[in-house]
């Protein structure tokens, strides 16, 4: 397997991996919101994105011939989750580690690959946006 294709594939799992705890973590953060309120409706979406995400992200490693990473039967999480606030600083926390995995995947990858992940880094940084978090100058990207 040539470099390249060893980041790319590495970097595709570390994201994949990321969307397993996404889902997990929305379905957390869904469950101690109020089903009608604007925080439940932003979390039904980031869960069905992110789900979407891990699905296109599978396909992507089974048409590379590699065996995507499976989901862990549960994730720790940074603390409790049983008010809306707990809620929102869990899923701004997810949403800042998929910008960090979809930066990686950008690096990684040429053509369309580069353009969809450049997608979902973009959607990462507005959903941690809509969470309340802080806008970066480069979503996904450290501190030099």
């Amino acid at each position: 397997m040539s470099a390249g294709r060893a980041a790319l594939t590495a970097a595709l799992q570390q994201a994949l991996a990321g969307e397993h705890a996404a889902v997990y973590a929305y379905g957390v953060a869904g469950g101690v919101l109020d089903p009608v309120g604007s925080a439940a409706t932003l979390a039904r979406e980031g869960y069905a994105t992110h789900r979407d995400r891990r699905d296109r992200i599978r396909a992507q490693l089974r048409a590379l011939e590699e065996e995507p990473v499976a989901a862990e039967p549960g994730y720790g999480l940074p603390g409790r989750v049983t008010t809306a606030a707990e809620a929102g600083a869990l899923t701004r926390r997810v949403e800042d580690r998929c910008a960090v995995l979809h930066a990686a995947v950008v690096a990684a990858s040429t053509g369309e690959l580069r353009r969809e992940a450049t997608g979902w880094l973009g959607d990462a940084a507005t959903r941690l946006l809509g969470w309340g978090g802080d806008s970066t100058a480069f979503p996904g990207v450290g501190p030099a």
